[in-house]
């Protein structure tokens, strides 16, 4: 394929996830069709499934793009300041960002008026499969490096940590408006938190965290990797649909 052809076939893509991306937060998931996508993007509705097989794939496209920019967000990051690779930095900075995503916030809630049932284990599963294991690698590398508490088993410690955290996403909605707290401030208390329940009370060796980075960042890289197979469906096709 052309250089030319490559682009002109990564631009359609992207016009198809932003309309597609607008449409589930307007409407949610369940109401959707790749008919509305076609028409929001004004293309032929056979042209959506040249990028992507079926609709399912297509919203997960949407959800991986998005999940590509935050972990752009995050290396970007620590690549300026190495102490934003601990575990409270990370949590803070993820509350605040997820803000910016609320289909990534939807997913993470499995809020199913917004995502229907892509927010169910066995669909969301391919997406998430290399998650769960980043972090436990993640939280493996802290431990071994005095930046995270070693005194408790790494699975029960993991368990912890979603739970504590899980609160500071869930609770807003289920309280009245005025007990509400800014997202600023949700996000102080969640890194206060996570930092006097996980860490170290010893303040960090900026030695440690200039010289352990790279190694974070790179696994960020490879975690993205597996997102971006999700996020550009079929750009190997060169065909043209009968139906634009």
């Amino acid at each position: 394929m052309a250089d030319g052809d490559f682009s002109k076939q990564r631009q359609r893509a992207e016009r198809i996830l932003d309309a597609a991306a607008e449409l589930v937060l307007r409407w949610g998931y369940k109401r959707v069709t790749i008919d509305e996508v076609a028409r929001r993007a004004n293309i032929g509705k056979g042209t959506v499934y040249l990028h992507w097989k079926t609709r399912e794939a297509l919203f997960l496209a949407v959800l991986a793009r998005d999940a590509l920019r935050m972990f752009d967000r995050f290396a970007a990051a620590m690549r300026e300041d190495p102490a934003e690779l601990l575990l409270h930095r990370v949590m803070r900075r993820r509350l605040l960002l997820l803000e910016e995503f609320p289909l990534l916030q939807a997913l993470f809630t499995r809020d199913t008026e917004v995502l229907g049932n892509l927010v169910s284990e066995s669909t969301a599963r391919p997406l998430q499969a290399h998650k769960f294991a980043y972090l436990r690698e993640y939280c493996g590398l802290l431990r071994s490096h005095g930046l995270l508490r070693a005194d408790v088993d790494l699975g029960a410690q993991l368990y912890a940590i979603n739970a504590a955290v899980l609160g500071f996403y869930l609770l807003d909605p289920l309280l009245p408006a005025e007990e509400r707290q800014p997202i600023e401030e949700r996000a102080e208390m969640v890194a206060t938190m996570v930092r006097r329940a996980f860490e170290p009370p010893d303040p960090p060796d900026l030695d440690v965290l200039r010289a352990l980075a790279p190694g974070i960042i790179d696994r960020f890289e490879q975690l993205r990797a597996h997102y971006v197979q999700f996020s550009q469906g079929n750009t190997t096709s060169t065909r043209e649909s009968p139906e634009e």
